[in-house]
């Protein structure tokens, strides 16, 4: 046997000694791992709780905007400014956002997670843009007859901007729309009434003389053009009826689409100048003189091209899908009999009215502006000015305190500050008859008339530029023949405050009645009875009642500012405000403050005061 020099041993060592490194190699790599892992956990942590404090932020302004609707941005930075909160793992865990308004104009919502008291820190930022909710005027139409339209005589009914300048700077468009909203109302336009907008109706629309229709025409029942109204384009829109169309005479420069029956007599044409591929489709049945009513071209759907081919081919008749006029609905799960219709009145006038009366400070006072008397009213007074005959019917008076629904989201000009409370006159009737005059000047006026609303003889009332009236009267108003209300400035004071305004709660037969022949600015608002457009006056602004009858040469010139009035109570917007997520962004987090020191630093300050109080 050979004798064991030890190399051996050597050898395990050695191998020994480089496993060992190998090892702590190993463990080395695996700490720093952890270490990785660790902060990459502790980083996630702070971002989550960054998210939490934008989630929590957004969820806060956004309940905030359903509760009040007219919040602006600003409202909300100043009533949300600062979210603190934490995780639910511990107190190490926290978060705070920030509400600000960027110079870009969007909200933004800064926050800044923190974990392990200042170890890991995250910042993240989002950015929303603020969307307002649009105001629920009803001032959206030229033309609103709950219960039908009857326009005949001469008159036009249009639209032009008067915030634009008057309407005879002729910025006119084509948005002088009539409507109709409840049940089965029709629209009736006959003589040589131009309708420059669309016609909307719940019921029939008929179209009579050579009145030419500058839109469209809408219809959930028919439509009936008559015959006899000479050439020419009797409707340069589209028709759409969701019942019956019959087409007696004259040209439709559009295309019609009708749910139901069509008869089309010879005479009548539909023109389809904007090449549709279909000059007609109906669901129903066809009548069509034979080979005088055809499409010059028709492109089938494998490609093949037909010419001439007459509307009683199977081409056209298919029902095609309208959105139908939108109508109040008895059976909605939302109707309630007790209140009246929120189509037609959307602000619930009548309901509110007696609220309204209410605050009237003089109900028995019967106030008359008689002949050769001068009278002027300013938010807070009213006095006489003049009089030849020494009558003192028209006494001076001195407006009351009061709160007007209508008038939560608009701050009436009354030059007394530090309160939103309005100044209003009260009265039993009210009466300017003769040659009386009266003036509205200095700012906003609010008449509540327990009774009517008349201006005759050849009586005057001028509004001042910068000026407005606003009356509410459970009565009739009747504008004579020979009064005359004069409009310094048309449109809106900038208050938001149309320059003339009636709101009246009158439910009996021809409750307003405008006889003048004077031009007048002036909005009417009468959801219950039938408001009457006579003479040769025109009206420039916007109607609204139960039933509209306009004839002789009165027309109707809507103020397409109107659509901005922000009459109403509390929340009165047709789209709710939203907030829209435009983007997230990262920035270098600064750590939150060591809560326990401040709240040390705060507990000795208290401390200090204390004991400087007791020392007092």
């Amino acid at each position: 046997m050979r004798k064991q020099s030890g190399f051996t041993l050597i050898k395990v060592m050695l191998m020994s000694t480089m496993a060992s490194v190998v090892v702590f190699g190993a463990l080395k790599e695996t700490v720093i791992q952890e270490r990785l892992t660790g902060n990459f956990q502790k980083d996630m942590n702070a971002r989550l709780l960054a998210e939490k404090g934008v989630f929590i932020a957004a969820a806060a302004l956004q309940s905030e905007l359903e509760s009040n609707p007219n919040l602006s941005i600003d409202d909300l930075v100043n009533q949300h400014g600062t979210h603190t909160g934490g995780g639910t793992v511990g107190d190490d865990a926290l978060f705070q956002a920030n509400v600000i308004k960027n110079g870009a104009g969007l909200l933004e919502v800064s926050s800044l997670g923190q974990r392990y008291f200042g170890d890991a820190n995250q910042k993240l930022i989002a950015r929303f843009e603020f969307q307002p909710g649009q105001n629920n005027s009803p001032f959206q139409n030229a033309v609103t007859g709950c219960k039908g339209v009857n326009l005949s005589g001469s008159g036009m009914v249009d639209s032009y901007d008067s915030s634009k300048g008057p309407y005879s700077n002729t910025n006119r468009d084509s948005s002088g729309h009539v409507n109709t909203v409840i049940g089965d109302s029709s629209v009736t336009i006959s003589g040589n009434s131009p309708i420059k907008g669309d016609v909307k109706a719940s019921g029939v629309v008929y179209l009579k003389g050579s009145s030419p229709i500058i839109g469209d025409v809408h219809s959930n029942t028919g439509v009936e053009i008559s015959g006899g109204g000479g050439s020419g384009y009797r409707v340069e829109g589209n028709i759409y009826s969701g019942g019956f169309f019959t087409h007696k005479g004259g040209d439709v420069k559009g295309f019609a689409r009708v749910t139901g029956d069509v008869d089309m007599k010879w005479g009548s044409q539909i023109l389809n100048e904007g090449n549709d591929p279909y000059d007609i489709m109906y669901g129903g049945a066809g009548k069509f003189p034979a080979d005088y009513h055809s499409q010059d071209k028709v492109e089938l759907e494998d490609g093949t091209i037909l010419y001439n081919v007459s509307y009683s081919n199977g081409y056209f008749k298919q029902a095609p899908e309208l959105e139908p006029v939108k109508v109040y609905d008895p059976t909605s799960p939302d109707y309630d009999p007790a209140k009246p219709n929120k189509e037609c009145d959307p602000f619930e006038l009548p309901l509110n009215m007696p609220s309204v009366m209410a605050q009237n400070p003089e109900p028995s006072l019967d106030f008359e502006v008689g002949a050769t008397q001068s009278y002027l009213f300013t938010p807070t007074t009213g006095r006489l000015q003049s009089s030849q005959t020494g009558t003192k019917k028209a006494k001076a008076q001195n407006a009351q305190a009061a709160q007007i629904y209508l008038f939560d989201n608009l701050k009436q000009d009354h030059g007394i500050s530090n309160t939103d409370e309005e100044r209003v006159f009260g009265m039993k009737k009210f009466r300017l008859a003769s040659d009386g005059q009266m003036t509205i000047t200095g700012g906003d006026v609010i008449f509540l008339v327990d009774g009517d609303f008349k201006i005759d003889g050849n009586a005057k009332l001028t509004i001042r530029s910068g000026s407005s009236l606003t009356v509410f009267t459970t009565g009739k108003i009747i504008l004579g023949a020979s009064g005359e209300v004069i409009t310094e400035k048309e449109g809106m004071t900038d208050t938001g405050i149309p320059s003339l305004n009636f709101f009246s709660s009158y439910d009996k037969k021809d409750g307003v009645q405008v006889k003048g022949a004077s031009d007048m600015y002036a909005t009417i608002y009468a959801p219950l009875t039938q408001v009457k457009l006579s003479g040769s006056g025109q009206l420039y602004g916007t109607v609204r009642g139960s039933i509209i009858n306009s004839s002789g040469g009165s027309g109707v010139h809507f103020d397409t500012a109107l659509k901005d009035v922000n009459f109403g109570s509390g929340n009165t917007a047709t789209s709710e405000p939203k907030l829209v997520f435009k983007g997230w962004a990262f920035q270098a987090a600064d750590p939150l403050p060591d809560l326990d020191k401040t709240q040390d630093q705060s507990d000795d300050s208290n401390e200090g005061q204390n004991s400087t109080n007791q020392t007092k």
